[in-house]
């Protein structure tokens, strides 16, 4: 019951007196220990299992779409971080891109919303995780590549967004409908890149992965791809917040290169035999071989790349010539990217017996 106050003759409101309950928006902080925050957003079955991997490594401003609530169940991340895009009673959107597209457009205000509880504003970029040639994923791109551009620039952020889209396998392509989809998406992020809308575009070629991995059980498959790709991103990430004796990967030469528009690929390998500069180049260019990435790209064409390699005190300290052998590495990597700019990183971990070359080419062309 109100009652009248002296004076105005206002009434008391119960309401006056209720506290709301406000989220902090940075709430759900990032525990990946990188130089910069980065936030993964998944969509669709390929795209949600892709993000769960960053999640794994403490990327913890992660959300994931999906049309299929049975999809969204499989993944062991906390239900807050997943979203499910209602779709006019169906489950799924089974292959049909404008029907997800359609889904997502309805709920692109929800989708906002769920970007601000979990993501907060201390980000540096946002990367979104999709699967070319399904429908959840594929008809997504539009509208989350718009979303978030809009977030970042509502938080007052430059947007780098960046897309990471797996192809698929040839023999996924023998169905039209992937083949169309996948044709579809590819053309679309590329005409997105060209037109500025997003800067990065990581492309994982799952008939490369096949090569690399021929061994792999079903049940090991996407697990260690996933992890290999979210872990390669990783690795650069934290080198970029390490100090070394040595030389050391710079956080802003890292972001430079992992936002410069156009198509970014990461390699990693190991060395064995170091002390000639033949062996270390001949590793740097097997390292873009190992690639999980799409084949096909002009590395000529790159505007920035990154050789971070970490070896192990012993070999550090007994190896005649190494530094010279290191500068070795570091040349053919410029020779291989044209006019890219080459950031170094050289560093020590204490136990490791070998030589491991990281490499992160960015700003590439598409065909």
């Amino acid at each position: 019951m109100s009652k009248k106050l002296n004076g105005l003759g206002l009434p008391e409101l119960p309401i006056e007196e209720f506290e709301p309950e406000i989220h902090d928006l940075d709430d759900i902080k990032d525990k990946s220990g990188g130089a910069k925050t980065f936030a993964f957003i998944g969509s669709g079955q390929g795209g949600g299992r892709l993000a769960k991997a960053f999640y794994d490594l403490g990327y913890r401003k992660t959300v994931v779409f999906n049309t299929a609530n049975s999809d969204l169940e499989l993944l062991d991340i906390p239900n807050k971080h997943k979203f499910h895009v209602e779709n006019e009673g169906r489950e799924g959107a089974g292959k049909d891109q404008n029907l997800a597209d359609a889904a997502f457009e309805r709920r692109n205000n929800e989708i906002y919303d769920k970007l601000r509880e979990i993501i907060g504003e201390n980000i540096d970029g946002i990367f979104i995780c999709v699967g070319a040639a399904g429908g959840t994923g594929g008809g997504s791109i539009h509208c989350l590549a718009r979303v978030a551009r809009d977030y970042m620039i509502d938080n007052e952020k430059i947007p780098q967004i960046g897309f990471i889209v797996a192809l698929p396998t040839r023999e996924e392509e023998k169905s039209p409908a992937v083949s169309r989809n996948a044709t579809k998406v590819m053309l679309a992020l590329d005409k997105k890149v060209k037109d500025e809308d997003i800067s990065t575009l990581v492309v994982v070629d799952n008939n490369r992965i096949r090569k690399l991995y021929p061994k792999l059980t079903m049940k090991q498959f996407w697990p260690t791809i996933n992890g290999t790709v979210a872990g390669l991103f990783h690795i650069f990430n934290v080198l970029a917040v390490k100090d070394s004796d040595y030389t050391t990967f710079d956080p802003v030469d890292y972001f430079n290169t992992v936002t410069s528009p156009g198509v970014m690929v990461m390699g990693a390998t190991s060395i064995t035999k170091f002390d000639s500069p033949a062996e270390i180049g001949r590793a740097v260019k097997n390292n873009l071989e190992k690639t999980l990435l799409a084949e096909g790209l002009d590395l000529s064409t790159a505007k920035v790349a990154a050789c971070v390699i970490v070896g192990g005190d012993e070999i550090f300290d007994t190896v005649p010539g190494l530094m010279t052998n290191l500068e070795y590495a570091f040349s053919t990597l410029a020779s291989m990217t044209g006019e890219a700019t080459v950031h170094r990183g050289i560093y020590c971990d204490d136990s490791r017996e070998k030589l491991s070359v990281y490499t992160l080419i960015g700003g590439i062309e598409s065909d």
